[in-house]
């Protein structure tokens, strides 16, 4: 005769995994282990609470178990819950792009107040270049409604999912996708803002990353060759014939690249502002303009 399977209810259940994740190097076990069984139990989170003795279905401890046996092993949350947040709208993910993280909405509201400031009324261009998952695009489309966005990957895998969530978000009619290198799929189209989020970890740091970021995410997105400034430099070269006299480049960096950055954007025949910092008080978002003095 089979032995009794053990039962599990949710709080017991969210107890021992958050120890069990802790211990294999969850930053917040807690948390991941609550958004994983939210998932299993199609639950809103806080109803997890009031279900605290609630036992699980042996298909769902199964399924759950599946799950945390994932985390365990580094796979981020966001590409086991299959979505992500950002900037108010709902992001499907995939290892095909980066996770879409709270930094980059500091490069979307700088683009919205100078989208604003800079041409309120106008039917304003704005290219995103190394779109991903199309956060920044699709997050501009949303609130600019005057606006015209192009987004461009050299991955057709991430330009795929980008498109799905242009889909999903009812956006699709109001972005056009490319794929190719940086700005040259555009061909003569020229913008008022510029945005780009690109690789911009130095080669030798790749190895220093986290695990959920080292070993899942799309190193073609994250590596940004000996100084993390390759790709972004390419791109400054090539701006100027699709850059309007009176546009703006909006780059998220690596906060140490930034002096190096402003020192090569000024040869480049760029001012660069004073970089947007976040909560942490590190510059995260490059603002840079064409020199007057060119």
């Amino acid at each position: 005769m089979a032995e009794p399977r053990e039962t599990w209810a949710i709080g017991r259940l969210l107890a021992a995994t958050a120890a069990f994740l802790a211990d294999k190097g969850s930053a917040s076990p807690r948390l991941d282990a609550e958004l994983m069984l939210s998932k299993v139990l199609a639950l809103p989170k806080v109803q997890l609470y009031v279900n605290f003795e609630r036992e699980l279905s042996a298909q769902e401890l199964d399924d759950y178990r599946e799950l945390v046996r994932r985390r365990s092993k580094h796979e981020p949350v966001a590409y086991i819950l299959g979505h992500k947040e950002f900037h108010g709208l709902k992001f499907k993910t995939s290892p095909a792009a980066l996770i879409p993280r709270p930094e980059t909405e500091h490069l979307v509201d700088e683009a919205l107040r100078l989208a604003r400031d800079l041409w309120p009324g106008e039917e304003i261009r704005i290219a995103d270049i190394g779109c991903g998952s199309g956060a920044i695009a699709l997050s501009l489309a949303a609130n600019l409604k005057e606006a015209h966005l192009s987004a461009v990957d050299i991955s057709p895998r991430a330009l795929n999912l980008a498109r799905e969530n242009a889909e999903a978000l009812g956006l699709a009619e109001r972005v056009e996708f490319f794929e190719g290198d940086l700005l040259s799929p555009l061909g003569q189209r020229d913008y008022h803002l510029i945005c780009a989020n690109l690789p911009y970890i130095p080669s030798p740091e790749m190895k220093t990353l986290m695990p959920d970021v080292g070993l899942h995410e799309p190193h073609l997105a994250l590596d940004g060759g000996p100084e993390g400034l390759a790709p972004i430099l390419r791109l400054l070269e090539s701006s100027p014939a699709h850059l309007r006299a009176d546009g703006r480049i909006l780059l998220e960096i690596w906060p140490p690249s930034c002096p190096a950055l402003k020192k090569a954007a000024a040869a480049l025949g760029f001012d660069a502002a004073e970089p947007l910092r976040d909560l942490a008080g590190l510059a995260r978002v490059a603002v840079l303009k064409r020199s007057a003095a060119r």
